[in-house]
């Protein structure tokens, strides 16, 4: 039986405090740009947050490359059941030096049991790429935006 996948956050650093049990994330993200390839991002972690955990099971992230030939796998983690099921069970990891070979989408994909549960994609871009590149700070919205409307306020 598979969990149920509530979050699964790429960040820059990932810390459990032992005192309280909170996660901390810094520097969520989901695209890197870099100056040329093959590269390697120094600070990179996953955060993954999961219920319905039935039974002490192993959980594990591969790293690779969308529709190319790239992929890392990372240690597994051993996931104990809780108690009560509807409780969320935080895993979460740093990757020292994440291998990047080419410009390109890429994804985080966990297994449970050795079966695909959940991905989450990141884009490797090089720098100067203006496909890329977010829209400039000072871009007026556009004309017809309401932020009241109840389109917006329904999401």
């Amino acid at each position: 039986m598979k969990p149920i996948v509530l979050a699964m956050v790429i960040c820059d650093y990932y810390y459990r405090d032992a005192h309280t049990g909170k996660s901390i994330l810094s520097g969520t993200f989901s695209s890197i740009n870099s100056a040329s390839f093959p590269t390697k991002h120094g600070n990179c972690a996953i955060y993954i947050a999961l219920t319905d955990v039935a039974a002490n099971s192993e959980a594990q992230l591969v790293f690779r490359q969308e529709m190319g030939s790239f992929s890392m796998s990372l240690p597994p983690w051993s996931v104990q059941s809780p108690e009560n099921r509807r409780a969320v069970v935080e895993i979460g990891g740093n990757i020292n030096g994440l291998p990047l070979p080419e410009e390109g989408e890429y994804e985080f994909v966990l297994l449970w049991n050795g079966m695909e549960i959940a991905h989450r994609r990141l884009r490797a871009s090089k720098m100067g790429d203006e496909q890329n590149q977010p829209p400039p700070e000072d871009e007026e919205p556009p004309e017809d935006f309401d932020p009241s409307s109840e389109d917006f306020n329904q999401l």
